[in-house]
């Protein structure tokens, strides 16, 4: 077995920004999604320390269609928006680092929700076995667990107990180098959840990466990677998903997610849709974000229409 470095508690709270590169961030990212219920969600903050700048992304969903989306990106970030436990976007969001507790306030929707972890803060970089180093592409973390709280959209209120992800990352971060994304984390439960990675980037990272975490005990992908996504004809919202890849331990997996619903993130250029959904291996059940972004030739502006993706402002139905 591996061993693989972990993240001290300390490290869920923010950092110093470095060297005054503009493109240094920080980044805290939820994603949610209630078997039972049908609700899910996303929200991703992005704060640009150095610039002086923002970048946000929520959205949540309802069994039956109902829908609320706010994204922003290179917002001015006011200086209480960013503290040693806290990272926000004015009175709308906030995420509490120290309790992993998050906070959405809206005229249509508000949410109040706290985050578990399954398992340890692993050094998200060797875990995948991703071959960069953290002094150029900065430090990362990534905890399958359980969001629970209670969320109102419109006139609706719901208590979440919801399989979830998160991920943390500070250091610099160039959008445009990204081509092609297929992130892909999947919670079936305590005993089983991980993360597939298939990236085309324009700094020679090209390639099938990820983990999975069997009752604690972490393998990482070394062969036989192979992600394929279904997409709508509007070239961005995947349908579905289907990966196979087998584990450093020998074991072979195979995955397959269903849409349930979808968010599209459009930050500082980059276009990603956050497909969460229903993932199945086996005969077991869980969720998955199968985030996708088709982006071979650089692209800065967002797309023009989404058919089953949330790409709106505010509250809309699907």
């Amino acid at each position: 077995m591996r061993t693989i470095p972990i993240f001290d508690a300390k490290e869920d709270c923010t950092h110093s920004p470095s060297d005054g590169n503009p493109i240094w961030q920080e980044s805290c990212l939820f994603a949610w999604h209630d078997l039972k219920t049908g609700v899910g969600g996303f929200w991703r903050i992005g704060q640009e320390a150095n610039a002086a700048a923002l970048n946000s992304c929520f959205g949540l969903f309802t069994a039956d269609g109902l829908r609320f989306r706010s994204n922003v990106t290179g917002v001015p970030m006011a200086a209480s928006d960013r503290g040693p436990t806290h990272m926000s976007w004015g009175k709308q969001l906030r995420v509490d680092l120290d309790r992993l507790a998050m906070k959405a306030d809206f005229p249509d929707c508000e949410a109040s929700l706290t985050f578990k972890d399954f398992h340890p803060r692993y050094d998200h970089l060797p875990l995948a076995n991703i071959p960069v180093s953290a002094e150029r592409h900065g430090y990362h973390f990534e905890c399958s667990g359980r969001m629970t709280g209670r969320v109102r959209i419109g006139e609706r209120e719901l208590d979440i107990d919801a399989l979830a992800y998160r991920d943390r990352s500070w250091g610099p971060r160039d959008w445009g180098a990204l081509r092609g994304t297929r992130w892909w984390p999947f919670v079936f439960g305590p005993d089983l959840c991980g993360n597939v990675i298939a990236v085309v980037g324009d700094n020679g990272v090209v390639g099938v990466f990820g983990y999975v975490l069997r009752d604690g005990v972490p393998y990482a992908i070394v062969e036989g990677g192979d992600v394929a996504v279904t997409l709508d004809y509007d070239a961005v919202g995947p349908r579905s998903g289907d990966a196979v890849f087998t584990l450093e331990n020998g074991e072979k997996l195979e995955l397959h997610h269903e849409r349930s619903d979808a968010i599209v993130l459009f930050v500082r250029g980059y276009t990603a849709v956050e497909s969460i959904g229903i993932t199945r291996s086996g005969n077991r059940i869980g969720m998955s974000d199968l985030e996708v972004c088709t982006n071979p030739a650089g692209g800065i502006k967002p797309p023009v229409l989404t058919f089953n993706a949330n790409n709106g402002e505010g509250m809309s139905r699907r």
